[in-house]
């Protein structure tokens, strides 16, 4: 009896063994099926959250730009202008209602802000279609345009509030539920419209032509990495230590790429290999403090240039982010200022040290132009411009459109109301070829 209950014993003992192995290893399973759902919802809240900020931040990019165009359309003064700024108005509005779609609202919470959309889409449309055939745009076409700018404008600065708390990390898009009252975390998205200029600056004609030809650096001989790292050097200035060599790159040109130092900053930078040109600097290096008044960096960006042979350049606009002042440069020949041939300098106002570069455009564009000689005199052109604006001024610039072309044209700067616009007049034909609008802001001017 005694040898049978030790046998039991045994067996007992064994099965509680391999049940509790059995049970643990059941247990690392649901862990690890667990950790695996886990890692995958995760992934997945990712992904969300990563299709609603696109989403958000293309419908303030979108409302901005259908706020801009309006402004625009009240001072247009030639069909073909008008035309096309409706055009790209309902291209506008279709995109605002997509991306409004990927939002986690539901239909009936955004539905004011939709139907507003959807009516200056419409509009836009219609018109574009009347002008097309010949028509014109009358009074009540006017006033139209005027509510709708308004409203729009309205809209885009509520929407830019509410853009500044989200990036703030405020869950903005968990009050979905409250309702389309207007009074709820979502205004101005589910209620009435209401006030925002999220514009990036960086002036007129600031994108210039990217064709993938780099004309200055035409026929200048390949330099080594060596050549190029003293060139950098030198441009850089006598402050210029730990010069490092990273790697090559092709893009936008084939370049040599470098770390370095400028006394308390940490940069990158990148030398063709044609020429050994400076193609760009950027700083590593935050920058908060304020220490010089705007027009001290913007002097010191033009000596810089000045004091490296870009000759005569005028200064176009400028925006200041933080403790960076953004400056932009296009070169001038025979006092017509050469716009495709755009070049930016960065300067720290803590402390007036240029801290970064690009001059792409100017790479891309800088020959020695043949300009026509203008068939329109400098009031031939203000007298173009459209009857809703006040002329204040006119220079001639040469301009980029399309692939490859120029044109040389009179620059009128003219206002309406509060409201300041450029207005590009062709030199030659006659033809408005641009118009767009100056926004002051407090980090500078800004252009659309």
């Amino acid at each position: 009896m005694n040898e049978t209950y030790h046998v039991a014993g045994v067996r007992e003992r064994d099965w509680t063994r391999v049940l509790n192995v059995a049970l643990a290893a059941l247990l690392a399973g649901v862990l690890a099926f667990s950790s695996a759902q886990t890692v995958r919802l995760n992934e997945a809240n990712a992904r969300n959250n990563a299709v609603v900020q696109k989403a958000f931040y293309e419908t303030c990019e979108l409302t901005e730009g259908m706020s801009v165009n309006f402004r625009k359309l009240l001072v247009a003064g030639e069909t073909g202008q008008m035309q096309a700024l409706l055009n790209e108005t309902a291209l506008q509005t279709q995109g605002a209602l997509s991306n409004l779609a990927l939002l986690p609202l539901g239909q009936e919470t955004v539905s004011a802000t939709l139907k507003f959309i959807n009516q200056a889409g419409d509009f836009a449309s219609a018109l574009s279609v009347r002008l097309g055939n010949g028509g014109e745009l009358t009074e009540a076409d006017y006033t139209t345009l005027q509510s709708l700018s308004e409203r729009a404008a309205a809209f885009s600065v509520s929407m830019g509030r509410l853009l500044e708390r989200y990036e703030r990390g405020e869950a903005v898009f968990d009050a979905a539920e409250d309702g389309p009252t207007g009074k709820e975390s979502l205004y101005p998205i589910t209620g009435p419209a209401t006030d925002y200029p999220v514009l990036l600056y960086d002036g007129p004609f600031s994108d210039g032509r990217a064709d993938g030809e780099f004309k200055g650096l035409a026929g200048l001989v390949e330099v080594t990495e060596q050549q190029a790292r003293q060139a950098l050097t030198a441009f850089v200035g006598p402050q210029a230590t730990e010069v490092t060599f990273t790697g090559e790159s092709a893009i936008p040109v084939d370049c040599y790429e470098y770390a370095l130092r400028l006394g308390d900053y940490q940069l990158s930078a990148g030398v063709t290999k044609a020429g050994g040109e400076v193609l760009y600097i950027l700083s590593d290096s935050e920058i908060e403090a304020v220490n010089l008044a705007d027009r001290q960096a913007v002097d010191a960006a033009r000596a810089f240039l000045l004091a490296r042979g870009f000759g005569e350049m005028e200064m176009s606009y400028y925006s200041r982010f933080g403790g960076i002042m953004t400056v932009n440069f296009a070169a001038v020949q025979n006092g017509v200022v050469l716009y495709p041939d755009l070049i930016k300098v960065q300067v720290s106002m803590a402390d007036g040290a240029v801290v970064g570069l690009e001059a792409a455009n100017y790479l891309m564009n800088h020959v020695p132009r043949t300009l026509e000689i203008p068939a329109l005199t400098e009031q031939d052109a203000i007298a173009r411009i459209g009857g809703a604006l006040s002329p204040v001024s006119a220079r001639l610039c040469v301009i980029p459109e399309g692939a490859g072309d120029e044109y040389l044209c009179y620059e009128v700067t003219a206002t309406s109301g509060q409201d300041t616009f450029l207005v590009y007049i062709d030199a030659v034909s006659g033809v408005e070829r641009k118009l767009m609008q100056v926004i002051s802001g407090e980090n500078g001017a800004l252009v659309m």
